[in-house]
């Protein structure tokens, strides 16, 4: 979770304490047990947890914090294996309280008020997820035998072989949009929902990270060969956002597409995506988030670029967005999508059509 880190203000910041507090207090005997290593895990997940409140609350977006719980819980079940799911649920109810019990401590009046209305929204989705039947198998997409042979070979480790299964759907003529968003992109997300669930390690989403990266360089002799639009396009990932797999997608499709990418790719200071702008004087700037934390960064980058450059055209997207509530439609950019595919497409319709 070391990737994830992101600081609070100070009330937050003092929110994790004492909700730590709290919490080892109602779990004494578990904490009298285990050693200091024990209690440092400890603290590092509660900060994690705690902001996905500071980001909830902060954008004033209840989704963030109840789909975080949504995840919490079915990180948990797997790990506490022994329990019944209301026992899971119990579980969380006792982190959960000693959050509520920090807030009440820690703030007042209308903050206070809405924090707890967050918890509680919180609590009620563990309650909903708890009550819910075990998980069904995904449902089949388009290219669903070659999602299944990609992950395959993925968690196989087999990094000789992908490549020539990549190779073997080019030659099938599998359209590179369609390669990209409909089996790399899938693959990827299933990815991201075992880690999320706790049912891969981090070394191995992190090995499929970098696999896919390595295959979808080989295909560069394709996507530079393209016919030039005398269009350009950034791609970044804002603030400390690490995840940059979906910025590169969005980049090669567009080079595949004839136009001309700036790729800057993960955690992007303000200063320097700001100087590439004034340098480059790009036609689009995308900025792609996955983890929810990033989205305050990535709203406050919005502003300061749309006041800046009030003519240059903002589109946002990425995994981070589904746990809103549309919260992109108040922010000030030209275009949100679903996948690079939609953007590539909404893009070069505002292109050929500007106001």
């Amino acid at each position: 979770m070391s990737l994830l880190w992101m600081d609070c203000d100070a009330d937050f910041e003092r929110l994790i304490d004492v909700a730590c507090e709290y919490e080892v207090r109602a779990r004494g005997d578990y904490f009298d047990k285990k050693g200091e290593e024990t209690r440092k895990i400890f603290y590092r997940d509660m900060r994690y947890n705690i902001t996905f409140l500071y980001t909830s609350y902060l954008l004033q977006d209840g989704k963030i914090m109840e789909d975080y719980a949504r995840w919490l819980f079915r990180l948990m079940a797997p790990i506490l294996k022994d329990l019944s799911p209301k026992e899971t649920a119990d579980y969380l109810y006792v982190h959960l309280d000693a959050i509520r019990d920090g807030i009440r401590t820690v703030f007042s009046g209308k903050a206070q008020a809405q924090l707890l209305e967050l918890i509680d929204r919180a609590g009620d989705k563990v309650a909903l997820e708890s009550s819910l039947p075990p998980a069904q198998p995904q449902a089949s997409v388009h290219y669903e035998e070659e999602v299944q042979r990609y992950l395959h070979l993925l968690f196989q480790k087999n990094t000789r072989q992908l490549p020539l299964l990549i190779q073997e759907f080019v030659n099938r003529g599998i359209p590179l949009t369609d390669l990209y968003v409909e089996i790399l992109a899938e693959s990827m997300r299933r990815i991201g929902e075992l880690w999320h669930t706790g049912q891969i390690s981090v070394a191995t989403e992190h090995y499929c990270t970098s696999a896919t990266l390595t295959v979808m360089s080989q295909l560069y002799s394709i996507i530079f060969a393209q016919k030039r639009k005398h269009r350009s396009v950034l791609c970044a990932c804002p603030g400390t956002e690490l995840h940059e797999l979906g910025a590169r997608m969005i980049a090669d499709l567009f080079e595949n597409d004839g136009w001309d990418t700036i790729y800057l790719g993960a955690a992007v200071p303000e200063k320097a995506l700001f100087d590439a702008i004034r340098t480059q004087q790009p036609d689009l700037v995308a900025l792609s988030v996955t983890m929810p934390q990033h989205l305050i960064v990535c709203q406050e980058l919005t502003t300061a670029l749309r006041a800046a450059f009030p003519d240059i055209r903002i589109a946002v997207g990425g995994h981070a967005f589904h746990s809103t509530q549309a919260i992109w439609s108040k922010w000030p950019i030209d275009i949100y999508t679903e996948d690079a595919r939609e953007l590539l497409e909404k893009a070069n319709e505002a292109l050929d059509n500007p106001t």
